[in-house]
């Protein structure tokens, strides 16, 4: 008689292989960290587009509650139009407004006010992820 089968390993979309769908003429970043390359694709609204205005950035992470990475932009981002919160899935790219920080969600954290959601990851984020404070990261256009 054969072993029963193990379970299924739970859905990780941190770890997601999966290729990438892109709406026609979207716009494409890349987070540069170390010699790793993540693509995340922009969605069109004020917040985004005045980070598009700031790039290229090279910046620091942190850590914030085992959840996402932060990095904070010389600029605040534009609200204009944004929803008062939004609530961020695992591989969103984000802003926090009261903070002004960049965030790369690699957790479900939640309805919270004063979060704008920029994007989303297309790639896998491991490589961010194990990272720790103080590792700068390069946020340009993607060629």
């Amino acid at each position: 008689m054969s072993a029963p089968a193990s379970p299924a390993a739970p859905s990780d979309p941190t770890r997601s292989t999966a290729t990438p769908r892109r709406s026609p003429g979207a716009t494409v970043i890349q987070v540069v960290v170390g010699d790793t390359v993540l693509q995340a694709t922009l969605r069109d609204n004020a917040a985004a587009r005045s980070l598009l205005d700031q790039l290229p950035l090279t910046l620091p992470i942190q850590d914030f509650g085992r959840q996402e990475k932060t990095a904070a932009p010389p600029l605040p981002l534009s609200m204009d139009g944004m929803p008062a919160g939004d609530d961020a899935e695992p591989l969103d790219v984000g802003y926090y407004a009261p903070d002004g920080v960049l965030v790369f969600f690699y957790a479900d954290v939640g309805y919270f006010a004063g979060i704008a959601r920029l994007g989303h990851f297309d790639t896998p984020i491991d490589d961010l992820i194990d990272r720790p404070d103080g590792t700068t990261v390069t946020i340009e256009l993607a060629p």
